[in-house]
């Protein structure tokens, strides 16, 4: 008997390894009390316009949610800057894992790029913010509340047959994720159509745009489509306008066109139409006006539209921990958060299959320096 003790004790030793690693995997990763969320964001540097109006528009959210929300009540964010570094980026996340976050925040591009595949890796719920178009495909664990380059080639489709356009002009600036949108999804939608196309890319940091106005006015195109963050739509317009190529309902740009009247005179955009989300396009919207102002009395000063998503995000992570039975295991998290169905500052919450917000977006148009909506592209 004394000899077969050890092999006794042996396999239950064995047994009981396998019960603690089962036991472990169905652990929930955060217990009843705490909701770690780690936030590895642009808090400063060239970046940090976007990674300030994410940290405003949650804390917003955490403020206004506390008294309602068990999930926000019991929800703590550690709120890191990457100052828009990759390497940064990649040693704030193996600090904060250490703490075993519930739910990951990164941003933005390329950032986000140097963390994500550990992340998922790892089955943490994992909100990106990010422009690209492909950021969540083939993923489980990847969610987006902010509009996309996925989500808008589809409105530059649409307002081109409407105008009825046979020559477009392209310029956007070379990044992969533009390279995404216009070489794999809207040149080739474009060129199915039969449409003639002038391209003309163009490296980030560019700022004299002349040559590139007068290759896109020479194509005698019947619309443009813009690209480009702030400084380098400034830069297009501004070379555009001088030549006369600019005229009403011919000219159409992306987001950033939003930063980049801030910049321009009302009469630089008078006419020229913008991809935007309805929380731009219809400020006066009660549930929107009444948030702006709650904003505006909060931080002294107008949102950007990064605020309100940042705002739905916080929306759609207490829904899915209010819900739920509780969501206490990653895998429940990302089923509560797939489920998600609920109004938000910018329009429903809802994700696709690729856990990307399925958000309302429109045409808009520069009326006396103010944006509205585009009556034809809206249905007015």
């Amino acid at each position: 008997m004394n000899k077969k003790n050890p092999i006794i004790a042996a396999a239950v030793i064995a047994v009981l390894a396998v019960v603690a690693v089962f036991y472990l995997q169905q652990t929930p990763v955060t217990d009843s009390y705490s909701i770690r969320i780690a936030a590895n964001l642009p808090l400063s540097g060239p970046l940090a316009t976007y990674g300030v109006a994410v940290r405003e528009g949650a804390t917003m959210a955490i403020e206004e949610l506390a008294s309602s929300s068990p999930t926000v009540k019991r929800m703590t964010v550690d709120w890191q800057d990457n100052a828009g570094e990759p390497k940064t980026a990649v040693s704030v996340f193996q600090k904060q894992l250490l703490s075993d976050p519930t739910i990951y925040v990164s941003g933005v591009k390329p950032q986000t790029m140097a963390v994500k595949d550990e992340i998922s890796r790892i089955g943490i719920p994992h909100f990106v913010w990010i422009f690209d178009a492909k950021i969540n495909q083939g993923t489980a664990n990847n969610f987006r509340t902010w509009v996309s380059y996925k989500i808008e080639p589809p409105i530059y489709e649409a307002y081109a047959r409407e105008l009825g356009a046979k020559r477009i002009a392209i310029a956007y600036v070379r990044l992969p994720h533009t390279i995404e949108e216009f070489e794999e999804i809207l040149i080739p939608a474009f060129e199915k159509e039969g449409l003639k196309l002038f391209v003309e890319p163009f490296d980030f940091g560019r700022k004299d745009f002349k040559d590139v106005a007068t290759k896109l006015h020479a194509f005698n195109p019947d619309l443009f489509i813009l690209n480009g963050f702030q400084s380098e739509l400034v830069g297009l317009i501004r070379s555009l306008r001088p030549l006369g190529a600019i005229r009403e309902g011919n000219t159409i740009a992306t987001y950033d066109l939003l930063d980049a009247a801030k910049i321009l005179g009302a009469d630089e955009i008078e006419g020229i139409r913008i991809v935007a989300p309805i929380f731009e396009t219809r400020p006066e919207q009660p549930r929107i006006a009444e948030w702006r102002e709650r904003f505006k009395t909060r931080f002294g000063k107008q949102p950007l539209y990064t605020h309100a998503f940042a705002h739905d995000m916080i929306s759609a992570i207490a829904t899915a921990g209010d819900t739920a039975s509780p969501p206490v295991t990653r895998k429940e998290w990302i089923t509560a958060l797939r489920a998600v169905d609920t109004l938000g500052v910018t329009g429903p919450i809802r994700f696709d299959a690729d856990g990307d917000l399925l958000t309302p977006l429109e045409v808009g148009v520069y009326r006396n320096g103010q944006l509205e909506p585009n009556k034809s592209t809206s249905g007015e």
